[in-house]
């Protein structure tokens, strides 16, 4: 059996999408398939009903599941306690939702350089899912993302711990028309859907903007002319003028000052942020240090958390 299977099988279970996994553990989609086959093979049992839309696990899947995280964080752990890392770099691994690497971790880890020396990071930034079997499967350290109980997450905090970084909202801005207000405003029916800039449904700004849309006491229609997974492709895109995008309102503070761009509604259209750090318990009491101590005295510090 190979390593892979089990982290395949990981990344399915959670996207419950052949064509995501596939994409995301950058192989083809019969590439991946047959991956999984295999461990079904060697394992004598089907993991996956794939004749439901989208794809579940069976029950042996779901029982599977379980020993297949244990089996990889214990590899993982293996490798770390031999001393299997990079020989040209040995950091901390650290993943990050990619909004708050642009805007918040970089003031961060500033400020944590000044607490704890000598501190190295191995950084990756992807999708806050992504993240989230990243932590789990044991292929990083420390993960930062966004939370909000509007897309609650299946971490346990037992297992997971957390601690809280700061706060931001997640917004609706748009680009000024000709009169410095905004282009497509929410505070009025239009005979026409509004333009969005969304995000795919199964990512966690994707769930947060259907949330929102969804709770709203306004019915509004939209139209999605233009869809990523990155925020700041998003942003780009309402600075010229293409729609709405809901945006971390850190990342587009300069923006609103500047009057580049302008929210397109008020609090009904928003959503309150945490941002959150995890690790597992065991890496917590393992950080170099005592790290994750010297991470919670940061709370304290308000200029990181502005």
């Amino acid at each position: 059996m190979d390593i892979e299977w089990l982290e395949d099988f990981l990344v399915l279970s959670d996207l419950s999408s052949f064509t995501r996994a596939a994409q995301t553990r950058n192989v083809t989609q019969s590439a991946f398939s047959r991956r999984i086959r295999s461990l079904e093979e060697w394992l004598g049992i089907p993991l996956v009903d794939r004749d439901t839309v989208p794809p579940r696990l069976t029950m042996a899947g779901h029982l599977f599941r379980d020993a297949a995280r244990e089996m990889v964080r214990q590899l993982q752990d293996a490798r770390m306690a031999l001393g299997h890392r990079s020989q040209a770099f040995a950091g901390i691994k650290f993943y990050v939702a990619h909004a708050l690497s642009q805007h918040f971790l970089p003031n961060w880890i500033a400020h944590l350089n000044k607490r704890v020396s000598g501190l190295k990071f191995e950084i990756s930034a992807g999708e806050t899912y992504e993240g989230i079997l990243a932590l789990s499967s044991g292929r990083c350290d420390l993960l930062m993302i966004y939370y909000s109980p509007l897309a609650p997450m299946t971490m346990d905090e037992k297992s997971y711990p957390s601690i809280y970084m700061g706060s931001d909202r997640l917004i609706p801005v748009c680009a000024p028309n000709e009169n410095g207000e905004p282009s497509f405003p929410l505070t009025e029916m239009k005979t026409r859907p509004l333009p969005m800039l969304g995000y795919p449904p199964e990512t966690f700004f994707g769930r947060l903007c259907n949330g929102i849309i969804r709770f709203s006491a306004n019915t509004m229609q939209f139209n999605t002319v233009a869809q990523s997974p990155y925020s700041r492709v998003l942003h780009s895109l309402a600075l010229n003028g293409v729609g709405i995008a809901w945006l971390p309102e850190r990342c587009v503070r300069a923006d609103l000052l500047a009057n580049n761009l302008m929210q397109a509604g008020g609090e009904g259209w928003c959503c309150n942020l945490e941002i959150r750090l995890y690790a597992s318990q065991e890496r917590a009491r393992l950080l170099q240090s005592n790290l994750w101590e010297n991470i919670k005295g940061l709370q304290e510090d308000q200029s990181v958390l502005s």
